[in-house]
């Protein structure tokens, strides 16, 4: 006899191909477009009757959500019961910082006086307002705003935060459309005393990470692949147009971690540094990658600096800039827009490139 709770394999790989997107994104002509789900994902549930008592809320374990900000996100799921959050298995996100705006012209705030030096937090930090979290992966797109400053530096730094901090999910696949998040210059200026971005030769790094994190023994991996050919954007996805990568020192590369380093050429000429690269990190085997509410502070941490306010208070307190352009840029309604896709996975980026 046929095992009730088993789903129909017809079924799953119907929701695995769903998926429900949210939050604004700009278009190739400088538009603001709100997106929306297509009408059309959960319509077996809807029709039949049977189809929604045998399947319940076991779809949440397969459909993907996909999400244009980290504000996105935590609109969306921080509403969510924790026992519907742990559900959740795939998730994409942008890179894209939190950016606290001051509260009116009050200047320094008596209470929460970071609000006046407009408080930045990664994404590492924002996933720590979703305790219960246990993804089977995260997909996390570099974000454009990421690039405005530094040639890919500071793209490296978010997602060596997330290597370094990140739980919430058991695999972590970070896509970047630029080569050189693995090959800026590292830098002084004259008014730092150490660089404000670092980078060492990767994946070996980030892999002595994870084995620090999650034990040597653990199977903790990281992998880097890059596109075989520039500009050719969402190829990184298909294994036959990729190649795993290993960075190997070049002169003055030889140096010990977190020194200053010159650019890596492999990575930085002609059109080498539009060759996507995708980072794909996977925790130790047995390791509790569940995100915590009582964990460890982070160097930027949200909870430390609001503590005990959930994030609608923290919206109410002081909004969140959730735009991909300077805050303020657009004060006029947004047109919708539904989330049309052939596989959900694929993925676009705009203007900027």
């Amino acid at each position: 006899m046929a095992n009730n709770n088993q789903e129909p394999s017809a079924k799953t790989q119907l929701f695995s191909s769903t998926r429900f997107s949210f939050g604004k994104r700009h278009t190739r002509d400088l538009r603001i477009v709100r997106i929306k789900p297509g009408p059309n994902g959960l319509a077996l549930l809807r029709a039949c009757r049977r189809t929604n008592l045998e399947i319940g809320d076991s779809w949440l374990r397969h459909v993907l959500f996909c999400f244009e900000h980290p504000v996105d996100m935590l609109d969306k799921l921080s509403a969510l019961p924790a026992d519907i959050l742990s559900r959740i298995r795939h998730v994409r996100v942008g890179s894209a910082d939190l950016v606290f705006t001051a509260p009116g012209d009050a200047g320094v705030d008596p209470v929460h006086p970071l609000l006046s030096l407009y408080p930045v937090y990664p994404l590492a930090s924002a996933l720590k307002l979703l305790p219960g979290l246990r993804l089977d992966q995260l997909t996390v797109l570099g974000h454009p705003r990421d690039s405005c400053d530094g040639d890919g530096m500071r793209y490296y730094d978010r997602l060596n935060g997330l290597i370094e901090h990140g739980n919430g999910w058991k695999t972590l696949r970070y896509i970047c459309h630029t080569s050189a998040l693995l090959g800026f210059k590292v830098q002084l200026h004259p008014w730092e005393s150490s660089p404000e971005f670092c980078r060492d030769p990767q994946p070996k790094h980030w892999q002595a990470v994870m084995q620090g994190r999650d034990g040597i023994g653990s199977s903790a991996s990281v992998t880097v692949y890059r596109a075989q050919e520039p500009a050719v954007y969402g190829s990184i996805l298909d294994p036959s147009k990729r190649v795993s990568f290993e960075q190997k020192p070049h002169e003055g590369e030889d140096l010990p971690p977190g020194v200053l380093r010159p650019e890596d050429p492999e990575l930085r000429t002609g059109d080498e540094q539009k060759k996507e690269i995708m980072v794909i990190v996977k925790r130790g085997s047995g390791v509790d990658y569940e995100e915590k509410k009582d964990s460890p502070f982070l160097k930027d941490d949200i909870r430390r600096d609001f503590p005990g306010m959930t994030w609608r208070q923290l919206q109410e307190f002081s909004p969140v800039c959730n735009e991909t352009l300077p805050c303020g840029t657009y004060k006029v309604p947004y047109a919708v827009q539904v989330d049309a896709y052939k596989d959900v996975d694929e993925y676009a980026w705009f203007q900027y490139y």
